[in-house]
């Protein structure tokens, strides 16, 4: 059997649907460079997903596979438990605890392999600080409509979007309030004259759930696989004071955001606001190997290094946390996005494309908003003259817009009723060109 025939016959794809799968088998990749990936058939694609918003350097880094094969030949690998350690672990916590903004006070770190089981330690955490300091009821966490933040399952039950939850409702413990979504407001509002009443929302939830009750609110800087969705103006300054005034722990999800996607260092950064948990992943290895991670306010840390009973341990342990050669990874990563500027690229380019989306398809009687920020950005499908989708014909479907670029070799993401364009922090502006140039004969094919 060829590869082909062997993944058909073993391998599991995620949001595939397999019976589709079989019939038209794998697109095997083979290699890539910069903002391109090649495949077994002989097609160079560009990738503008940066594989799934984590590809931020881009690919074909030697530089990286470098880094990882000096620390393997070194210690691969130990466990992070107990009083053992490693130096990339500790100098990664360093750095990231310098990376962070001062005002945030995050400066305790712990890697994980991944943003769901980042978001599973966050939990973890946030409900075990109230439990030293004697809110043993404090167990809910709120999570905003059209959130992502994982599959596990507590990560899975903070997910909000109702596809995931076909077979697997969610954890009670888990609960949902609306989300800063203005292009189509759930509660049928305008900003700005709303007030940011979409905050109040989440005040009201946690008011109706009891205070008492819930730990922490987790919300992504940028709603990501809920159709790149930016908060409006104020919007974080206002949810930091609803956790503020019911003594609830805010979680930032930078899964996404993180490492210079949005044109800053970090979500935070953009928005100008200070979390008492982060989580991370994605960016911080551009995917060259598995690495996520939590980082601590010092409040907190403190909290749970003082009030907890003598002789307990934090029981959250993984068997990957703090992997040495992930971290190694990491630091030659970061070492790149650093000595080539990519945060100020994806702002300056990002900025581009954004530009170029709108003088291109702003015009489209479909094209119902375009939006985005650094190198996140998408156009959202709708009716003529209003928010309601756009329905089930061919060109409402980003789908089809999709797949039509993806013939003419460039991979883009449909989410919902948005079509998603997040290439690498390298791209450069006449990639950035190619692209919408690709996408413009796409939409035209579909049209047709």
């Amino acid at each position: 059997m060829d590869l082909r025939d062997l993944d058909r016959a073993h391998l599991i794809h995620p949001i595939t649907e397999f019976r589709k799968h079989e019939e038209k088998g794998p697109s095997i990749v083979t290699g890539g460079e910069g903002i391109r990936i090649r495949t077994s058939d002989g097609e160079t694609l560009i990738d503008g997903c940066s594989g799934l918003w984590n590809v931020n350097v881009g690919h074909g880094r030697r530089e990286i596979a470098d880094a990882v094969a000096e620390q393997m030949r070194d210690v691969a690998y130990y466990p992070g438990f107990w009083e053992f350690s490693t130096e990339p672990a500790i100098r990664l916590a360093e750095r990231l605890a310098n990376l962070f903004p001062a005002a945030s006070k995050l400066d305790h770190f712990v890697f994980t392999t991944g943003g769901s089981e980042a978001n599973e330690t966050a939990f973890r955490l946030a409900r075990t600080y109230h439990a030293v300091r004697g809110d043993h009821g404090r167990q809910k966490i709120v999570s905003r409509a059209h959130a992502y933040h994982g599959i596990t399952r507590a990560a899975g039950s903070a997910t909000r979007l109702p596809a995931y939850h076909i077979f697997a409702t969610p954890d009670p413990l888990h609960v949902e309030a609306p989300t800063s979504y203005c292009f189509r407001c759930a509660l049928g509002k305008n900003y700005p004259e709303c007030e940011l009443a979409c905050a109040e929302e989440v005040e009201a939830t946690i008011i109706r759930e009891g205070p008492d009750t819930v730990a922490a609110v987790i919300a992504e800087p940028v709603l990501g696989t809920g159709g790149v969705i930016p908060p409006p103006d104020g919007y974080f300054e206002k949810l930091r004071e609803v956790c503020d005034r019911h003594g609830v722990l805010l979680i930032l999800d930078e899964v996404i955001t993180g490492f210079g996607r949005t044109g800053r260092w970090f979500g935070m950064d953009t928005y100008d606001v200070h979390p008492d948990l982060v989580t991370f992943a994605k960016g911080i290895t551009s995917g060259y190997l598995p690495l996520g991670g939590v980082g601590l306010s010092r409040p907190v840390y403190e909290s749970l290094r003082d009030d907890s009973p003598q002789g307990l341990p934090f029981m959250g342990g993984l068997t990957y946390n703090n992997h040495a050669t992930c971290c190694a990874a990491a630091h030659a990563n970061i070492d790149i996005i650093e000595r080539e500027g990519l945060v100020d690229n994806s702002a300056k380019v990002g900025a581009y494309l954004l530009d170029r989306l709108r003088e291109t398809f702003g015009d489209h009687p479909l094209a119902g908003e375009i939006r985005g920020v650094g190198l996140m950005t998408a156009i959202e499908w709708s009716k003529p003259g209003g928010t309601e989708p756009a329905g089930a014909g061919p060109m409402t479907h980003p789908a089809a817009i999709a797949s039509e670029a993806r013939k003419r070799g460039l991979i883009v993401r449909a989410l919902w009723e948005c079509l998603a364009v997040s290439p690498p922090l390298c791209t450069t502006r006449e990639e950035a060109d190619e692209m919408i140039g690709i996408l413009s004969e796409s939409v035209a094919a579909v049209d047709a």
